[in-house]
């Protein structure tokens, strides 16, 4: 099994939460929904991983507020591991301009995300961060 290391944040506007659709030819979840996320760079923080994620999928600007606990994620039927850190952040503006990555996105409340066909493990984004 591979191990990656991978950063997801939870960005908040107005008490809404942004998620995203990944797009159809996304390499691990295509179609499906999930928040901003990226895989660690050498000798790049997890913190500039996050908002350069963040800035790059959506075009916003965000500002860290809490940082969760790394967390193990296994996906065996694609030989895959990450541990994931997840963060909360918050931005100023609900204006989202998609990249190539996403292709629709959604700020929601945090009990709707049920009802969304989410990546693996996105709840647990949000129970790390005591948000449910």
């Amino acid at each position: 099994m591979k191990t990656y290391f991978a950063v997801t944040g939870v960005v908040k506007y107005k008490n809404r939460i942004l998620i995203l659709k990944k797009a159809p030819d996304d390499y691990n979840f295509p179609n499906c929904w999930s928040f901003c996320s990226g895989y660690i760079k050498e000798f790049e923080s997890a913190e500039d991983t996050l908002l350069r994620e963040i800035k790059e999928e959506t075009g916003l600007k965000a500002k860290i507020m809490k940082k969760g606990r790394i967390f193990l994620q296994k996906y065996p039927a694609k030989g895959k591991e990450f541990y994931v850190m997840p963060f909360l952040c918050k931005v100023n503006s609900g204006k989202i301009n998609l990249d190539h990555e996403n292709t629709e996105y959604r700020w929601v409340a945090y009990e709707d995300i049920v009802k969304y066909s989410t990546v693996p493990g996105l709840r647990k984004d949000l129970k790390v961060l005591g948000l449910l």
